[in-house]
């Protein structure tokens, strides 16, 4: 019997994933390379798109040859990518034109302020978008390119060059350059996607000075994308039939599929999705974003979100740049005992805003801050405030969530690296006075992918797949009182507020 296969590649901030994933929704192996992380000038944020390609068909190669798979039994691809990180390359060679720019990035603070200082644009850009104006999102980093570097600008003029997110650039390469598209949920989180008309919003192109010919066509996240090229793609003529922002995918791949539903995603940064639906959810005066999830058979998902821009990457500086702990090995070991001691309450508290703060504040020049030491304060205190910090924030997103939805959330799945962390994951639940969920699948952005693949290909329908779920999970419930939450959640938002005087 021919065995079939579906590849599911995760593309993410700091390496690159691929997922072998067969008729039974399993996952058969796994292969993870890294990519280095430049930073050229502080709070400069790059990639080299072409360190992130080799490690893929590094990745790909080698789940391929461990298993014994053959290039003819692979049957779909799909790709889930970083959302906001965009590049331009030239289209007759795929060369990039300049590195990649990663969403965190924030040399693009100066447009944004005179966009800013536009008044009117800002509620425009909210209304068409459900985005706000922030050096986070794709548009910014667009223009950029086209004032910064001249190669870039001089060959968009020309017509040989294509401004696009790194899904785009991937989907070009492995079908030998061949497609230039991207699909609704990325094109959303570049700020230039009109999330009513699902089209380029021509007023802001023209705004930004950039055309639309630019840019890809936009898709649906299960579509024709292409065909990979046998010749480059390490032997493989396969469809690539799913293409979408990796939060989004890691939503689905949790089966958060009902309108209410909320995932917590704990990596570089966290990322808290609820999906809201069919229809997109604005509020004039609203914090959180609103932006396409998923779109299927023409019908759009939308989800309402919001965006901790240091999670996983202030617990990297603690290790690295402050030497708190040797190893996050280490960082485990005390996150247990703090556990299983159950001290829930610190006086030293940390605001993990490393590259600004995000939802529901939206402060790109804040900056990161501890506070509460004395002169008994030692480096376990400073390090448990970091986790706790972290909470807070996803706390805070959370919290707003509940109020602009009018949704009662009443658990939260989570997945990430962060999430062995038994510490983190238990004040978590105390912070939030509800259970947390930790599935027990770490790969749930490759299996959302998987799985709006194998609904393509007719090997599962999302109904099935609800049911066929039998995924196992270590729930956290909260361990302190309501009256202990809030007085600890108290005293959290005064320190925020003193942020937000100080950087303003």
């Amino acid at each position: 019997m021919t065995k079939k296969y579906i590849l599911a590649i995760d593309q993410g901030t700091t390496g690159t994933k691929v997922l072998l994933v067969n008729e039974k929704t399993q996952i058969i192996d796994s292969a993870y390379r890294t990519h280095k992380q430049y930073y050229p000038e502080p709070s400069w944020i790059e990639h080299h798109p072409e360190e992130i390609w080799t490690a893929l068909l590094e990745a790909v190669q080698e789940v391929m040859s461990k298993n014994n798979v053959q290039s003819t039994e692979i049957k779909s691809v799909g790709i889930a990518n970083q959302g906001e990180t965009c590049l331009a390359w030239q289209n007759d060679t795929g060369e990039p034109l300049y590195p990649a720019i990663v969403w965190s990035c924030l040399r693009t603070e100066d447009i944004v302020n005179e966009w800013e200082k536009e008044g009117a644009w800002k509620q425009q850009i909210y209304e068409k978008t459900g985005l706000h104006i922030d050096s986070y999102f794709s548009a910014t980093k667009f223009k950029w390119l086209i004032d910064n570097v001249k190669d870039v600008n001089e060959q968009l003029e020309k017509g040989n060059a294509t401004l696009a997110t790194l899904d785009s650039w991937l989907i070009n390469k492995m079908t030998g350059g061949k497609s230039y598209v991207t699909d609704a949920s990325t094109a959303s989180r570049t700020l230039l996607y009109n999330i009513h008309d699902e089209k380029w919003d021509k007023e802001i192109l023209d705004y930004l000075n950039i055309k639309d010919a630019y840019l890809p066509e936009i898709l649906n996240t299960i579509d024709d994308f292409g065909r990979t090229d046998p010749t480059v793609f390490c032997g493989i003529d396969a469809p690539i039939q799913v293409s979408l922002v990796d939060q989004p995918a890691a939503l689905y791949g949790h089966l958060c599929l009902e309108k209410g539903e909320i995932k917590t995603t704990y990596g570089t940064g966290c990322f808290v999705y609820l999906n809201a639906g069919q229809s997109p959810t604005l509020n004039k005066d609203s914090s959180l974003l609103s932006s396409v999830t998923w779109k299927k058979d023409g019908e759009s998902t939308f989800s309402l979100d919001g965006s901790i821009y240091s999670a996983g990457a202030a617990v990297e500086w603690g290790k690295n740049s402050l030497g708190f702990y040797e190893s996050i090995d280490e960082l485990q070991k005390w996150s247990m005992e703090w556990f299983e001691q159950e001290a829930f309450h610190s006086d030293v508290k940390f605001i993990p805003a490393l590259s600004g703060i995000g939802t529901p504040y939206w402060n790109s020049d804040a900056r990161g801050l501890f506070i509460g030491m004395n002169t008994k304060t030692n480096k376990k205190d400073m390090t448990k405030s970091i986790l706790e910090g972290i909470a807070h924030r996803v706390a805070d997103v959370i919290e707003e969530l509940q109020k602009e939805s009018g949704e009662n959330v009443k658990f939260i799945k989570v997945d990430g690296k962060l999430t062995v962390n038994p510490y983190l994951m238990q004040f978590q639940a105390n912070v939030l006075n509800i259970p947390v969920k930790v599935s027990q699948t770490v790969e749930t952005t490759g299996l959302g992918v998987a799985y709006l693949a194998g609904e393509r290909l007719g090997w599962w329908t999302p109904e099935e797949l609800v049911n066929l779920n039998n995924t196992q999970e270590t729930v956290y419930k909260p361990k302190i009182t309501l009256e202990e939450k809030d007085q600890i959640r108290n005293e959290w938002k005064k320190i925020i507020a003193t942020i937000d005087h100080l950087y303003n």
